[in-house]
């Protein structure tokens, strides 16, 4: 890394707004697909939380993981993605680090402690489903988002071509 990569850290609040918009859209799109009504979106902080969404409707395990699905998903095509294609503009491939590998770690690491101390969705999860199989997952997923970081930041072709200097 290189130190002027470090001042991306100041757009944080803009990249916590995007990861709770893509959080709270998973919570709603499983939950209109399941024929639910949404009453509230919410994706910046107020009462307590990063956003909230509501719906009409029950609250089933699909619509509650969602977002750690998502966050599965955003994580293996951004590896792919920021990992195979050399980017000639290393701010984007730096954003896309940041965006698709750093968050959905950070929002999955985030939740899952959060639900070990009370009621979020991966509490609302661990008192529904069976607790090794919520834990297992969020276990196997972080790991998973760490080796993916590592490897990004250290065998991706932009990462190799910073390195050499080319």
């Amino acid at each position: 890394m290189r130190k002027q990569d470090l001042l991306w850290g100041l757009a944080y609040p803009l990249y916590q707004l995007i990861g709770s918009f893509r959080h709270e859209a998973s919570h709603a799109l499983v939950a209109i697909l399941q024929g639910a009504r949404i009453t509230e979106f919410v994706f910046w902080p107020t009462q307590g939380y990063w956003g909230h969404v509501s719906w009409d409707g029950p609250s089933t395990v699909a619509a509650i993981a969602a977002p750690y699905v998502c966050d599965l998903i955003t994580f293996l095509i951004s590896v792919f993605i920021c990992g195979v294609v050399l980017f000639r503009r290393r701010w984007l491939w730096i954003n896309g680090v940041i965006l698709g590998v750093i968050s959905p770690l950070v929002n999955s690491l985030y939740n899952y402690l959060g639900g070990l101390r009370g009621p979020n969705d991966v509490g609302w999860l661990l008192a529904r489903l069976s607790p090794p199989l919520v834990h297992g997952y969020f276990w196997v997923t972080m790991g998973l988002y760490l080796v993916g970081l590592v490897m990004v930041l250290t065998v991706s072709r932009t990462a190799r071509a910073t390195w050499s200097g080319t």
